[in-house]
């Protein structure tokens, strides 16, 4: 059987998601569809709108035969990193033929020659790039102008949010010789930041704005019909939705029990952007003034809304580089699959190179000690994630060895 993987957030599931697959299965002409999806915390430093069993479902309900968990500690990371872990997971696990993904340009060329430039660095693009984050410029950005000076590649085309996945995408297939091969498909519809509700395929910004604005029947509208259940009841006993916001006195209290020191191992802590950091609750309290403060023209939103989350769960730099230097992760985490294509749990527990959990109880019989400490810093992010659910009762522990696996 062939079968089309794709990298995703799901944040919440929408008409444009549901398309994407669709498209996806009929270009790649497969017969399923795997995904590897963020669980509690997505890429850009937020809490997920709903919790990743609800996304699962949702997504299972659309199309996807299968969906992977892409552990937090990639999942909250740069593009770079989030990209190769996801690829490699995908890779890894050994039943998936084709990557799909989607782009504003739905140019597969243009991307792979700007993918081959960026990873076969001239010295000329390198002294580019740094003369360019010299002159104040966020990475990305001082990236896409020095590709664009050394070649004939338009730098806004580059700084759009799905090509510069799609970029690292197709430099992590290179970089670790993928058999999977790649596809992508042309964004339809607003923008990936477009709040608006009134065109077709509005963005999952857009969606989780109407809900929080007391929209949501025009965000409903957005979201296939066999959403309309499962994202009400989520809304309804209070397990979404989950915001920044809330996070406020536990950021407090992590930044002011660390020293300049401890800070300064943080994943993406750079330059000592930790002083920074500590100086901002000397003036601020709320997460958004933190942000605020923080941030500048070099450090964007994105960037510190990362960091504060890596602070909260004690994410270190050494800790994502040593388990990107490793030729395999620790497991295969299934977080749910369809019922009518069960024989794909069985393919992937056959034809992966890693360990596969479905179980997360028997965890400590099939995992190594690198496998329990991602699973561990996992069971972190999840707890954290339900600390700050609307209905407290919904706030418990655990809920990764008590929820079940999502099962259409």
């Amino acid at each position: 059987m062939k079968t089309v993987g794709i990298i995703t957030e799901y944040n919440p599931f929408h008409l444009g998601h549901q398309y994407m697959i669709e498209e996806a299965k009929k270009k790649s002409n497969a017969d399923r569809v795997v995904v590897v999806m963020s669980g509690g915390f997505v890429q850009r430093g937020e809490p997920a709108f709903f919790d990743k069993w609800t996304r699962a479902k949702a997504a299972l309900l659309n199309g996807v035969d299968m969906v992977l968990e892409l552990p937090v500690l990639f999942a909250t990371a740069n593009a770079e990193t989030f990209a190769s872990a996801a690829v490699r997971i995908l890779e890894d696990s050994g039943i998936v033929d084709v990557l799909c993904f989607g782009s504003e340009s739905g140019n597969l060329t243009t991307l792979q020659e700007a993918a081959k430039l960026m990873t076969d660095e001239t010295e000329e693009f390198r002294s580019l790039l740094k003369s360019n984050l010299d002159m104040g410029m966020s990475y990305p950005t001082a990236r896409s102008k020095a590709l664009e000076t050394i070649s004939n590649i338009n730098s806004e085309i580059l700084s759009q949010p799905n090509h510069i996945l799609a970029l690292e995408y197709l430099k992590a297939l290179e970089r670790y010789k993928c058999s999977m091969i790649p596809m992508t498909i042309r964004r339809e519809g607003c923008g990936y930041h477009s709040t608006s509700l009134d065109n077709k395929f509005a963005s999952a910004s857009a969606i989780r704005k109407g809900i929080l604005e007391d929209q949501v029947a025009e965000a409903f509208g957005q979201v296939p019909e066999n959403c309309y259940e499962l994202y009400g009841k989520t809304l309804s006993l209070g397990t979404a939705p989950v915001l920044w916001k809330n996070y406020a006195g536990a950021l407090n209290y992590k930044l002011r029990t660390m020293s300049p020191e401890k800070l300064s191992q943080i994943f993406e802590v750079t330059e000592g952007l930790e002083n920074r950091i500590l100086r901002s609750i000397d003036e601020c309290y709320e997460v958004e003034d933190i942000i605020d403060f923080i941030k500048s023209k070099r450090y964007t939103r994105t960037k510190i809304q990362r960091i504060l989350l890596h602070i909260l769960l004690d994410i270190k730099g050494a800790e994502v580089s040593y388990f990107m230097k490793k030729i395999h992760y620790p497991y295969i985490r299934v977080l749910g699959f369809r019922k009518e294509k069960a024989d794909i749990l069985g393919d992937l527990t056959m034809h992966s190179k890693c360990p596969v959990l479905s179980n997360l109880k028997k965890a400590t019989e099939i995992l190594d000690d690198d496998g329990l400490h991602l699973l561990a810093l996992e069971k972190n992010a999840t707890d954290l994630h339900a600390m700050t659910v609307p209905n407290p009762i919904y706030r418990g522990t655990n809920q990764d060895f008590t929820m079940p696996m999502a099962i259409i």
